[in-house]
């Protein structure tokens, strides 16, 4: 390329100018240092400019995700940890590289299915995130990612075998934890919901909601509270062996345990209306003075049957589906 002149007049303009400005290109791109990349920037990076030494705590990685810790680092990789949860930064040798992530793709529906245990485990403080963590449940949190770090850099180093039998170990623990969470908030909410059904039907009782009816509001409030309580003896007999799924987000468990105090304050109602009705009499014995027509219930008795009701959560299910078969072959047989 000719040196700028300005004798070059006789050209044309034109070209004088595209000369000049190509000079001037040529220039900067000597003289401008190579662009620095910096890890503030989720766009200063590419996929293939990524390399292993440029992951850092602080920066970002290739997909824009700014990395929180790095968990485990070695000369073939890294583990590191975003908002997102625990991703491998594998090696930058191609080869190895894609042994890595055969090798991380195994464990694949393990890793999915802890991900969605540890998401219930810290989605509770959800609705309150603008305050800090625990710093208890900060290291129990930290616990489970560096050991879910652990199994993945042991399937990266080739021991495959290894890593899952630790990662199916690690997801158990988890598991089994969330599970005795579960139970503590069924026991929790059963006696909350005995309390209010007896606050409730004391309530009902002084507000004459049973009398408009002509029901005896002492029979139905102690049909009620027995019942719940019933369901309440029931939980915390069968607390510990209790299956509870782990993996339900937890307001699941208020509703289970709301549902199971609910069954047995209406199973014994609707028994002792049966037995008021004279359809379920002699059912039991002692259910109350013979040769009458309205059958008077004993108060112990009455208590004890509606604590059983209360208790087998299958008890009246099971007498309303007898009644119901006995009332459909009736009707088959009268045609």
């Amino acid at each position: 390329m000719r040196p700028f002149s300005p004798n070059l007049a006789g050209n044309g303009t034109c070209a004088i100018l595209a000369e000049y400005l190509t000079k001037v290109i040529i220039w900067v791109e000597i003289m401008e240092p190579a662009p620095q990349y910096t890890l503030n920037d989720p766009n200063s990076f590419t996929e293939m400019e990524f390399k292993l030494k440029d992951l850092k705590a602080g920066g970002f990685d290739p997909r824009g995700r700014e990395v929180l810790d790095i968990l485990w680092a070695v000369n073939e990789f890294k583990i590191y940890k975003t908002r997102s949860g625990i991703s491998p930064f594998f090696c930058d040798d191609p080869e190895q590289a894609r042994h890595q992530k055969m090798a991380y793709l195994k464990l694949g529906s393990g890793i999915a299915e802890f991900n969605h245990l540890i998401q219930i485990l810290t989605r509770f403080r959800a609705w309150r995130s603008e305050r800090p963590m625990p710093a208890r449940k900060a290291e129990n949190l930290v616990f489970y990612e560096r050991e879910l770090a652990r199994c993945i850099a042991q399937a990266l180093l080739g021991q495959e075998e290894t890593a899952k039998t630790s990662l199916d170990g690690l997801r158990d623990r988890l598991a089994s934890r969330l599970s005795n969470r579960g139970r503590v908030i069924h026991l929790f909410v059963n006696i909350v919901m005995v309390v209010l059904i007896i606050f409730g039907s004391f309530l009902l009782a002084c507000l004459g909601a049973f009398s408009a009816f002509e029901f005896d509001s002492e029979e139905i409030r102690l049909a009620l509270v027995m019942g719940s309580i019933g369901a309440l003896f029931s939980t915390t007999v069968r607390l510990q062996s209790m299956k509870v799924d782990p993996g339900v987000v937890w307001y699941m468990h208020l509703v289970y345990a709301f549902q199971r105090v609910a069954v047995g304050a209406l199973g014994a109602l609707i028994l002792y209306f049966g037995i008021k009705a004279g359809i379920l009499q002699g059912l039991f014995s002692g259910s109350g003075a013979s040769g009458q027509t309205e059958i008077i219930p004993a108060p112990y008795w009455l208590s004890f049957v509606c604590i059983l009701a209360g208790f087998s959560e299958r008890l009246v299910p099971n007498l309303l589906e007898a009644k119901s078969n006995e009332a459909i072959s009736s009707q088959d047989e009268t045609k």
